[in-house]
């Protein structure tokens, strides 16, 4: 019965149709130009570490201590537990050449907060302020009388000594999300009974805080943040509920009790948290489509863009008055053998890791194009009209995106494969690939 339903798909595949990938996905042609850039990544294996890669020989030129990288991605602050696990090093580099700058020892067995997969590259490792003056620091959560004990440091960088402390007990474990910019406080995940709930640590006082206001829980999947322009709003996309059955209806007619995707912006200098439903229809019952969101944010903090390409829609929200401008079809990018791989897990289903988005969209230096890993390649969108320009790389699923600093070369991670594609961002035209272990982050490019 297999091999006829194949069949049948295959024969069905051979003709083409609307739906399919369009001419401009094919690979490009042209003179590309030669990638030969240092690339700084995060490899995060068994153990996680930053890898210095040369992009011409493939090569790795250096391996350092993975930690919390400054906001310019000039320096590293990691930590070595010492003495028994009750006392901790914190050690600064230089990036560019690993060399030791210095180190300062505080109590307790602690290392830079939160987990640094989930942290968006493009908007920097928010466990360091801007100004690199306070570093946030966290221990492995453990249990103690049936209770959860996470210990949480704030670290002054110039005198090495702790300036804010806090024990969290209870039935919770908890995660880092980011610094405020004025560095008086912090924002934490509670999560717990099910959900997560975004609450704040108060630097002076040392006391966790409850936020008010809709979009601070959720039950569902959020993205990676991005940050306005002066580091003071923080967005992020909740997927909402996927769509898994209907309420009870009358006759034929089926209403699924799914709830859309919304915007949080959350302001981190008043704790204020403001909500934006986008439309009901972008819902899904896809999971793995359904993790594919991605934003984006203009140079001046005007706009942001959620973009979905394995959903096949993108939304343009006015990033001030947190209103939607518009929303539009964009090209699906979706592998040839879908409706094939369909039916082969129906009938040998199999566990297969989930993609987790990080950077996953970015603009073009001159805010005119829009790059969004989908569920197969890159698609490019125009800013203005929001139309699909191209879906590039299709043979390739990808994790992360970085721009090189004269916006001339696109790198894009797919883990899948284990793969660094190298593609001119002007023509999408193949400039190479590079094998690489698992990698969450590309954090510095310098161009040579």
């Amino acid at each position: 019965m297999l091999a006829f339903l194949v069949a049948g798909c295959s024969a069905q595949a051979v003709a083409p149709r609307p739906t399919d990938t369009p001419a401009s996905a094919r690979t490009a042609t042209g003179s590309p130009r030669a990638s030969n850039d240092v690339l700084y990544v995060r490899s995060a294996g068994t153990s996680s570490a930053i890898l210095v890669i040369d992009t011409r020989s493939g090569q790795t030129l250096r391996t350092l201590n993975d930690g919390a990288v400054s906001a310019d991605a000039a320096r590293v602050y990691w930590s070595e537990s010492l003495s028994g696990a009750t006392k901790t090093a914190i050690h600064l580099a230089d990036l560019a050449n690993g060399k030791e700058l210095r180190t300062f020892t505080v109590d307790g067995d602690l290392r830079p907060a939160g987990n640094p997969i989930t942290f968006n590259p493009l908007v920097g490792d928010r466990r360091l302020t801007n100004d690199g003056r306070y570093l946030a620091l966290m221990s492995i959560p453990f249990q103690l009388d049936r209770e959860w004990v996470t210990k949480l440091a704030v670290v002054n960088t110039d005198t090495g000594t702790i300036a804010s402390s806090a024990e969290l007990r209870g039935q919770s474990t908890y995660g880092f999300v980011t610094f405020a910019p004025d560095g008086r406080s912090l924002f934490l995940e509670q999560y717990g009974d099910g959900a997560t709930r975004t609450r704040a640590f108060d630097v002076g006082s040392g006391k966790l805080l409850d936020l008010t206001g809709e979009g601070l829980v959720t039950t569902g999947f959020r993205t990676a943040g991005v940050l306005s322009p002066d580091g003071r709003t923080m967005f992020r996309l909740d997927t909402g509920s996927a769509t898994t059955n209907c309420t009870s209806t009358d006759g034929p007619e089926c209403i699924a009790n799914g709830s859309p995707p919304y915007v949080v912006a959350l302001d981190l200098v008043t704790r204020r948290v403001t909500r934006l439903m986008l439309p009901v229809a972008q819902r899904s019952g896809d999971f793995e489509k359904y993790l594919l969101w991605s934003l984006a944010i203009t140079p001046d903090g005007s706009t942001l863009y959620a973009v979905n390409p394995a959903l096949g829609v993108v939304d343009q929200v006015d990033a001030r008055q947190m209103s939607l401008r518009r929303t539009a079809p964009i090209t699906v990018a979706r592998a040839h053998d879908e409706v094939i791989t369909t039916i082969a897990r129906f009938f040998f289903p199999v566990a297969e890791a989930k993609r987790y988005i990080i950077g996953g969209a970015l603009l073009s230096p001159d805010g005119r194009t829009i790059y969004a890993a989908a569920h197969d390649g890159v698609a490019v969108i125009d800013a203005a009209t929001l139309r699909s320009r191209a879906v590039w790389q299709p043979a390739h699923q990808i994790d992360t995106l970085r721009l090189s600093s004269d916006g001339r070369r696109l790198y894009a991670v797919d883990n899948m494969q284990g793969k660094l594609a190298m593609i001119d961002a002007e023509t999408g035209a193949s400039l190479g690939e590079v094998g690489l272990p698992y990698v969450s982050a590309i954090l510095r490019i310098d161009s040579r």
